[in-house]
């Protein structure tokens, strides 16, 4: 980390890497004021003998968490992401499990945080707030200016440490709480070979102004949409939120965007609306076959004939990086064909995310790329799983890796780090698919168990039945992710007890069970609750040791 931030400040200088609001104002960070706020919150560390210490973070996006993040890696501490979603009981849970010595916040979450039990007892408001000297903590502000100031003095302690980039630097849990939650544990190692694998893949450059979208304790919008973006000199705007994510378009006039399909779709969607509503989608489609013909013979007419739809894109949009989850096919093209390239990969937490990306120079629209250079995928082939063959080209089967980007294991949990791995130390994502010759990779189903909403998001089915296995009148029952159009909706599949529903109809059992999950989501973060329910009159069909065969729902 320390060689990436000299490298930004040297070659960017008093160039803008972040733009956030604070309230209404729009404020900027440049590469040089990143360096001084880096060199002088790890020399704080120092002079506070806080280096080497574990920090979960929890907070909105700014360039303080990310600054935050590298440093305290940087001082040979571990950081901690936490969702800002989670309720507080969660994060004080996951602060102790996680053996934390401190918690990094921004004011908004304090009363989430205010009662968790880092062993020091160390909290660090990312925000100037005069209430915070009153909770005995310090700010983010304050240790930059006192590492500075001690840094000024000769203090160069933190500016030459180097630490081990081989072990345990940032611990991700999954969704869940701490009863089935996994915490990934990754390494610098694992960062850096994924965030430079961005960089040698997507054509971002210094010209390039992105918004960082997604939550930053997502690995995908840290790596690639922060620490990728600002390798290659990409300005970073902070969108404040999601209602006025167009808006913020507008106002920062991106060239490229870190999306998930969710995002991808909202402006696919807006867009189509008002052409509709404009009556020109005939218009629309006679001028992509025009453009389409032009570019056959060497002509690009779609930037200028689209040039009212890219101007609703802040007029400068050329690209869109998108994983998280499948993207359809068909939108691709659309954006493709006004001019809009989109770049699919795909990556899970377990390696640091990512596995494989679309490169420059072939793009094949439906695959999600090839392995990242270094790094290796082969496909493993079980029909004990009920996996099936594709007709025409390769076996489908559980899409395994291998590389610099795969974690280190799962957090004490050795059980399930040897099952997550194979015998020739390959892991192994859960997601099915097949190689094509070229060595690109198509995603042919679901992971066995998480279920990855459009938003990005995963959720992990087992936290949410742990809820329904207490109510006294569902016997059994499994947590799916149902396709509804371009959304997957939380499904909740039944078999109620019927013995307590004798001489019941339908109808009420039906009642009875909304009741039940309407109280159920009720304690749950809102992407976590279920929106449909299912019925069933007989048993799931299980296997010899007794476990529901999901593939079978």
């Amino acid at each position: 980390m320390h060689d990436i931030v000299n490298h930004i400040s040297d070659s960017f200088g008093d160039s803008i890497l972040y733009k956030y609001y604070v309230g209404k104002e729009i404020r900027e960070v440049s590469f040089n004021q990143y360096k001084d706020w880096f060199i002088g919150l790890g020399t704080s560390f120092f002079t506070r003998n806080l280096n080497g210490k574990r920090f979960a973070i929890v907070g909105e996006s700014k360039p303080e968490w990310v600054c935050s993040y590298m440093a305290v890696m940087s001082a040979g501490g571990v950081i901690v992401p936490l969702d800002k979603e989670l309720f507080a009981e969660q994060i004080c849970n996951f602060v102790e499990y996680a053996d934390c010595d401190g918690v990094i916040y921004t004011e908004s979450h304090y009363e989430k945080v205010k009662d968790a039990k880092p062993a020091l007892g160390i909290f660090i408001n990312l925000d100037d707030c005069e209430a915070t000297a009153s909770r005995g903590h310090l700010t983010f502000s304050e240790l930059v200016k006192e590492g500075k100031a001690a840094h000024d003095a000769g203090n160069k302690t933190f500016e030459t440490y180097r630490p081990d980039t081989k072990v345990l630097a940032s611990l991700v849990f999954t969704s869940g709480t701490t009863g089935t939650s996994k915490g990934v544990m990754l390494s610098q190692n694992n960062i850096l070979f994924n965030a430079y694998q961005c960089v040698n893949e997507v054509d971002f450059t210094p010209d390039d102004v992105n918004i960082s979208a997604l939550p930053l304790h997502h690995t995908y919008e840290c790596t690639a949409g922060n620490i990728a973006a600002m390798i290659c000199g990409v300005t970073v705007c902070f969108n404040n939120s999601l209602k006025y994510f167009m808006k913020n378009v507008a106002i920062f006039k991106p060239t490229g965007l870190v999306l998930v399909p969710l995002f991808v779709n909202t402006v696919y969607r807006r867009i189509t609306d008002e052409i509709e509503k404009k009556g020109k989608a005939k218009t629309l489609k006679t001028g992509m076959a025009i453009t389409g013909v032009a570019r056959k013979v060497g002509i690009d007419l779609r930037r200028s004939m689209f040039k009212e739809i890219i101007d609703n894109l802040g007029g400068n949009l050329n690209k869109i990086v998108c994983g998280g989850a499948a993207v359809n096919p068909e939108v691709v093209k659309w954006f493709d064909s006004i001019g809009v390239t989109i770049k699919q990969g795909y990556g899970i937490t377990e390696c640091s995310p990512l596995v494989a990306v679309n490169p420059s120079s072939k793009h094949k629209v439906g695959s999600v790329g090839k392995a990242a250079l270094g790094s290796s995928v082969k496909i493993i082939v079980d029909n004990n799983y009920g996996v099936i063959y594709d007709a025409e080209t390769e076996e489908i089967g559980e899409i395994c890796v291998k590389g610099p980007n795969v974690m280190l294991g799962y957090y004490k949990n050795p059980e399930a780090t040897k099952e997550a791995f194979t015998s020739d130390g390959y892991f192994r994502t859960g997601d099915y698919g097949y190689l094509d010759k070229d060595g690109y990779i198509y995603i042919s189903g679901r992971k066995k168990n998480i279920i990855v909403l459009t938003n990005g998001k995963n959720v992990y089915p087992e936290e949410i039945e742990e809820y329904l296995e207490n109510i006294d009148v569902i016997k059994e029952c499994v947590v799916v992710g149902r396709e509804n159009g371009d959304d997957v909706v939380l499904t909740a599949v039944l078999f109620p007890d019927y013995d307590k529903f004798k001489d019941v109809s339908e109808e009420e059992i039906s009642a009875a069970l909304k009741a039940q999950i309407m109280s159920v989501n009720r304690r749950l973060p809102s992407f976590k609750q279920i929106r449909g329910i299912e019925i069933r009159r007989v048993e799931f069909e299980k296997t010899p040791t007794k476990k529901i065969i999901r593939s079978k729902i």
